[in-house]
């Protein structure tokens, strides 16, 4: 009986982080934003190198995001859009230029099928 609870509890954490795991997701992002102030100027040129993001994340990062990704279950959710309307209120300018300018979106819709494959 006390491995079926336990069993349960389990199932019942695992629901729980992949419920919030957009809030988290989107938290964690804004923060590497502001951290490494991530502005237009910085995201414009890898856009037109079409570098990859995954290279530039700072490990710790990587880790938080394999952790989550762990968690969190499908990633449906984490597209071009969700990302844009997690950073608009932190981060205008880059929702701006990702709304804006069609190559920006095409890379950043890259670099999150990149990121969900690698998490």
């Amino acid at each position: 009986m006390l491995d079926y609870i336990r069993g349960f509890g389990e199932l019942t954490l695992k629901g729980l982080a992949a419920t919030n795991a957009p809030t988290i997701f989107k938290g964690v992002l804004n923060e590497l934003f502001r951290q490494n102030e991530t502005t237009v100027e910085k995201v414009i040129p890898l856009v037109q190198a079409n570098k990859s993001l995954w290279g530039v994340l700072p490990p710790d990062y990587l880790a938080l995001l394999k952790r989550a990704a762990g968690q969190a279950g499908e990633m449906e959710w984490l597209t071009p859009e969700w990302v844009i309307d997690a950073i608009k209120k932190d981060h205008p300018a880059l929702a701006s230029l990702f709304l804006s300018w069609r190559k920006s979106r095409n890379w950043l819709g890259r670099q999150i099928e990149e990121i969900k494959s690698k998490v």
